[in-house]
């Protein structure tokens, strides 16, 4: 005789979930907004040097900071949120491993932008 799993329960593989879906979701459009933070500071950063240094007030040090460290810390935010967001799935006996995966993508997208964006600041740093 076997026994049937409880819906609830189980890992749910093979089977149109919500909640993976709306994880991914989550983590490219978090990725993509990171990812975009980053080129725009890029972008930004390239015009305070040389010839195109022509604003000053818009390449100081608290802009360049907030620049370099804009990207890592939206992907930070993102990354905490996917956790607490498993917690709750978890907890709620659904497909929690979703927001887990997306957790870590984004925790890892989060130190690549960091050593990205760290150019950005290494002047004022180093003063």
């Amino acid at each position: 005789m076997q026994t049937q799993q409880h819906p609830s329960t189980g890992d749910r593989l093979g089977r149109e979930d919500n909640e993976v879906r709306a994880a991914v979701r989550f983590a490219v459009l978090a990725a993509v907004a990171g990812v975009a933070f980053l080129i725009v500071a890029a972008l930004w950063d390239s015009t305070c040097k040389g010839a195109m240094s022509i604003d000053t007030v818009a390449c100081g040090a608290p802009q360049l900071t907030i620049l370099a460290f804009g990207a890592p810390l939206i992907l930070l935010a993102a990354g905490i949120w996917a956790f607490v967001r498993t917690y709750r799935v978890w907890r709620d006996h659904g497909v929690w491993w979703g927001w887990q995966g997306a957790g870590w993508f984004l925790m890892i997208l989060m130190f690549v932008t960091l050593t990205m964006g760290a150019p950005i600041a290494g002047p004022i740093l180093a003063r």
